[in-house]
């Protein structure tokens, strides 16, 4: 599990420097009025050309039952994601794993071989 924290660490974003402050003692000057730099040689910026933001999607509870030694390989993930320093739930990981086994062939034909084998 230690490639997954490798994982999370290269994805973290990076942080940006604080911005430099001037001490309290010091009085600001009275500045002269200076000219707003020109965009696109006078002209307004552009919009940007961004896709609406979907809603999220309506969350329904999934009232289940799971052998408790999967249960914990669950929280033992979840966590050390979290110790990573994202903000994971056993919710997300769920959703992610059920989204995987929705959108990869090869996924749900696996899962389907093991179901079959262990129901034999």
């Amino acid at each position: 599990m230690s490639s997954i924290r490798k994982m999370m660490s290269q994805a973290e974003p990076e942080k940006e420097p604080a911005p430099v402050t001037l001490p309290r003692t010091l009085a600001p000057r009275a500045a002269a009025p200076q000219a707003q730099p020109a965009v696109n040689g006078g002209e307004t910026p552009r919009r940007l050309n961004l896709p609406p933001v979907a809603p999220p999607e309506e969350r329904k509870p999934l009232s289940t039952r799971v052998k408790p030694s999967l249960k914990k390989v669950l929280e033992d993930y979840t966590k050390e994601i979290r110790d990573a320093g994202f903000h994971a739930t056993q919710e997300l990981v769920l959703d992610v794993l059920l989204r995987e086994l929705r959108d990869s062939d090869e996924l749900r034909e696996k899962v389907a071989s093991v179901l079959v084998q262990e129901l034999q």
